[in-house]
């Protein structure tokens, strides 16, 4: 049983248990659930749970926090078999983040569908759990580590796989089965089921609506990767100083889509990690925005956004923050390698 489950487990009243329970959500189940929303879905709400332009981050806040509590009030013995309440918590996420993107993007949740039933009909294509993530792959990589995937200029690599191995053919209506053991054998090892997920949609033309890019995305994720695992604070400030100075030339439309949803791996937005690194101060980012001080100031109690928010701040489609962000990001690609 988890430690952090033993004050409420001890409580002696109502009272006391209502106040473990307050506790708990504050302290652990609050920053778990924003962080995994902002990070898998790219819905921000803030401290309090809320984000006016975002009814969707609102609504998935709330379900994943009722969920939470109705599991800390429910029977004690249940209470007693949870190991990890973190993990728990996560996982209680998960799951919603998974029915949320089942309901925006049907096609792709039926493609997931079909690849897991796939991966249990096919003798030498499985599945397995391996450190907390799920991972595909030939049946004699079972529980092995994934192989990490390059994800650099993904998106050309995968129209040469498509040119080579169905060169002859259109990979948008070969049997899935095929399709799956060519990109195994081209990955040359156990994947995670989502990139997997990814990189047949986007070979097989499976769109709902428009998304980010698959390299993208892992750019931006492997950026945040490096800040955080940087071996000194030097190594850390001088990546961001790096990222300051790209992001400053970029054009204003594209500086305000990349600046405006970034954060960093705990969920602070961009203009706090400037200022918390010694990189920039209000002037300094107003300057840089290319906007008025109360300006940046008012768009940071809003940081970060998600597109929608974007969009909205910019009074433009979604499409076109889409369109000014992939921009931003293949500049700063160029430049941080």
């Amino acid at each position: 049983m988890d430690h952090l489950l033993l004050p409420l487990l001890n409580a002696v009243d109502e009272q006391e248990r209502q106040q473990c329970v307050e506790e708990l959500l504050i302290t652990h189940v609050r920053p778990i659930i924003r962080q995994m929303l902002q990070q898998r879905l790219g819905l921000y709400v803030s401290a309090h749970g809320v984000n006016a332009t975002n009814p969707d981050a609102e609504d998935q806040y709330q379900e994943a926090m009722a969920r939470t509590i109705e599991v800390l009030h429910a029977d004690q013995r249940l209470l007693t078999t949870i190991e990890n309440f973190e993990r728990y918590v996560g996982r209680i996420v998960a799951n919603i983040c998974v029915d949320f993107l089942r309901s925006k993007h049907p096609t792709r949740a039926r493609l997931k569908d079909a690849l897991r039933h796939l991966l249990t009909r096919h003798a030498d294509l499985v599945s397995w759990q391996y450190d907390d993530e799920l991972l595909c792959g030939f049946a004699a990589w079972r529980n092995t580590g994934k192989r990490v995937v390059d994800v650099s200029d993904i998106e050309t690599r995968l129209n040469a796989f498509v040119a080579a191995r169905f060169a002859n053919e259109d990979v948008r209506v070969a049997r899935l089965s095929r399709v799956v053991r060519e990109l195994f054998e081209w990955i040359g090892g156990p994947v995670e089921i989502d990139v997997l997920v990814r990189m047949l949609a986007y070979v097989r033309d499976i769109r709902d609506q428009q998304t980010e890019s698959l390299d993208d995305v892992e750019f931006e994720d492997n950026f945040r990767g490096s800040v955080a695992s940087a071996e000194s604070d030097v190594e850390a400030h001088e990546l961001l100083e790096q990222l300051w100075s790209i992001v400053k030339r970029l054009t204003p439309k594209q500086r305000d889509a990349f600046a405006l949803r970034f954060c960093d791996q705990d969920g602070r937005n961009l203009f706090t990690i400037l200022r918390a690194a010694g990189i920039a101060e209000w002037k300094d980012l107003a300057e840089g925005m290319g906007r008025s001080a109360a300006d940046v100031a008012r768009l940071w109690k809003q940081m970060p956004m998600d597109s929608a928010s974007v969009a909205k701040e910019l009074r433009t489609s979604r499409d076109n923050v889409y369109k000014w962000h992939f921009r931003a990001l293949q500049k700063l690609k160029a430049e941080l390698g």
